[in-house]
């Protein structure tokens, strides 16, 4: 003990994955939370297109282009409301999965069941 020398030893140990570590000041961490209108205007879009083209009695048509159109609006507008995000997203989301499976399929469909909550394997 008495080679030891007395004092408080601090030992630092970063493990980093996927990236640098980043130690000092002025450093930015920018965090993404929420739902990115983007993928959600762009699952309506892609909705959209396919209730056009896809074969459908017209009552069905009509109604997954209007909860589509529904959910593109609300995303255009200034300040969109979560939860009438959310309710516009579920309508599509069941609209597709009923009538137009296979747009279920796409990137913007994944980013959409994420942010409902909707295992991907159904």
């Amino acid at each position: 003990m008495t080679e030891q020398r007395p004092g408080v030893r601090n030992t630092w140990n970063v493990t980093v994955h996927g990236g640098a570590p980043q130690m000092g000041q002025n450093n930015v961490q920018h965090n993404a939370f929420g739902y990115d209108p983007r993928q959600l205007a762009d699952f309506a879009r892609e909705v959209l297109a396919a209730a056009h083209d896809a074969d459908m009695p017209a009552g069905h048509r009509t109604v997954v282009v209007a909860d589509a159109e529904a959910l593109q609006a609300e995303l255009a507008g200034p300040e969109p409301d979560e939860s009438r995000v959310r309710r516009l997203a579920q309508r599509v989301w069941q609209g597709a999965r009923t009538h137009l499976p296979p747009v279920l399929a796409t990137g913007s469909a994944q980013a959409v069941a994420a942010f409902l909550g909707i295992p991907i394997g159904f």
